[in-house]
């Protein structure tokens, strides 16, 4: 059942990486260091989100990089 969620989900979560690359890279969209803004979201996604919401979102994490290196590797082709 997650695992069908995440893909679900995948797509409405990459579209907004697509439209806006820098949303993947705390660093630029955050005025204190990469680390820090790092932490910041990780202490709120444990605080905010039950475990399996979690376990959700790694999924589509892992969905989203797959997909990624697919396309690096037709890229490369």
């Amino acid at each position: 059942m997650r695992q069908r969620l995440a893909e679900r989900l995948a797509p409405d979560v990459r579209q907004p990486q697509r439209d806006y690359p820098g949303l993947a890279d705390l660093g630029l969209s955050s005025h204190r260091d990469t680390a820090v803004a790092q932490s910041v979201v990780v202490h709120a996604l444990v605080e905010f989100y039950h475990r399996a919401h979690l376990d959700v979102l790694q999924r589509v994490h892992a969905i989203l990089f797959e997909d990624d290196a697919a396309e690096d590797d037709a890229a490369q082709e």
